[in-house]
C-alpha cells in the first residue's frame, strides 16, 4: 500500500472514530474497503502509535477514550487551559539558552 493511500485510510478512519459512526468491526471494513482480519491490524497499529481506541459494544462503535485530534498524522492529546498555564517558555527560557 502506498503512503498515501495509508495516510488517507488513517485520516479517514480517525474521522469516522472521532464522530463515533464506525459501526462494528465489519461496517468499518466496508466503510474502509478492507477485510475484518485488515481492520484490526489497522485499528492495532493505531493503537501502537498512541491512539487510544476502544469499541462500545453498547453503541457498535469504536471511539476515544481520551479527547483529541490527529496532528502530523498522529494523534496528539489535547491540553486543558491549566495545563497550558504550567507550561514554562517564552522569555526566560530565551535568557536562559541564548543569554538575551
Amino acid at each position: 500500500m502506498s503512503l498515501r493511500k495509508y495516510l488517507a485510510r488513517l485520516k479517514q478512519t480517525d474521522y469516522l472514530i472521532r464522530k463515533k459512526a464506525t459501526g462494528n468491526s465489519a461496517s468499518l471494513a466496508k466503510k474502509l474497503n478492507l477485510s475484518k482480519a485488515g481492520v484490526y491490524k489497522f485499528l492495532q497499529e493505531m493503537k501502537d502509535e498512541g491512539f487510544p481506541i476502544c469499541y462500545r459494544k453498547k453503541r457498535k462503535t469504536y471511539f476515544y477514550t481520551e479527547e483529541g485530534k490527529m496532528a502530523e498524522e498522529l494523534f496528539e492529546k489535547e491540553i486543558s487551559n491549566g495545563q497550558m498555564r504550567k507550561i514554562s517558555g517564552g522569555k526566560s527560557f530565551f535568557i536562559f539558552f541564548f543569554r538575551l
